[in-house]
């Protein structure tokens, strides 16, 4: 039995300098099972044109056109058209290591765990990134519901990201991200706590976290804190 399709989806909106190196991080992956969806959510720029030429080149790729409405209604699309038994969101401004699929998915194969996931890396504009070696060996931490709430509740960033992450597809029956808000991952990570029976953490960076200036996160507003305690409230 060979492995299982993993979806790989990754919202596309006007990130032309930064699309081709996520892209090609995804293809080179070591784990080669994958269907790439690349969410063009309305872009302005030559994002559409730099998706088509890679479709062209890899026939695992698959192009979903949308009218603009945002991170969480690019991912919700990409969720809607998955056919994968693992789900991955990767953000088109970052990037991943190779090995970051096949590390998360080996963590999943004993039937029992929900999602996986990782540590992250910041990288900024115009630095130069080398992949690190993979260690020859790593801790992973296993977290039943009540430890993984307690981690939430902690404040541990990484639990509460949507892109360092594999996660099981059926977690997502019935769930979506908000759309029009920002901080989407925080209102959605406690419905996927709620759902599942174990998780595990894999103590290695796999996965690389641009940060731009002109980004959603790297602007501080009113809006941002706002629905940032709207998130919280609803968690409580």
């Amino acid at each position: 039995m060979g492995n299982p399709l993993i979806s790989v989806i990754v919202p596309v909106y006007n990130v032309e300098k930064y699309l081709p190196k996520c892209i090609e991080s995804i293809i080179n992956s070591t784990y080669s099972n994958l269907e790439i969806l690349l969410v063009d959510d309305g872009s302005t720029d030559q994002s559409a044109q730099i998706c088509s030429s890679y479709a062209k080149i890899d026939n695992r790729i698959k192009i979903v056109t949308k009218e603009n409405g945002g991170l969480s209604s690019a991912r919700n699309s990409g969720l809607d058209r998955a056919e994968g038994k693992y789900i991955c969101f990767v953000d088109a401004d970052d990037f991943i290591h190779p090995e970051m699929i096949k590390v998360l998915y080996k963590q999943l194969t004993d039937g029992t765990t929900d999602f996986v996931y990782c540590q992250y890396t910041k990288v900024y504009d115009n630095e130069s990134v080398q992949y690190s070696n993979m260690p020859q060996s790593y801790t992973v931490e296993e977290k039943d519901r009540d430890m993984a709430f307690q981690t939430l509740l902690a404040e541990e960033v990484e639990i509460k990201l949507a892109w360092n992450k594999l996660y099981r597809a059926e977690l997502f029956k019935n769930l979506r991200y908000k759309e029009g808000y920002l901080h989407e991952d925080e209102f959605l990570i406690h419905h996927l706590l709620e759902k599942i029976k174990k998780i595990k953490k894999v103590n290695v960076s796999l996965y690389y976290y641009l940060q731009r200036q002109n980004s959603i996160m790297g602007t501080l507003s009113l809006r941002r804190v706002k629905h940032t305690i709207l998130a919280y409230e609803e968690r409580i």
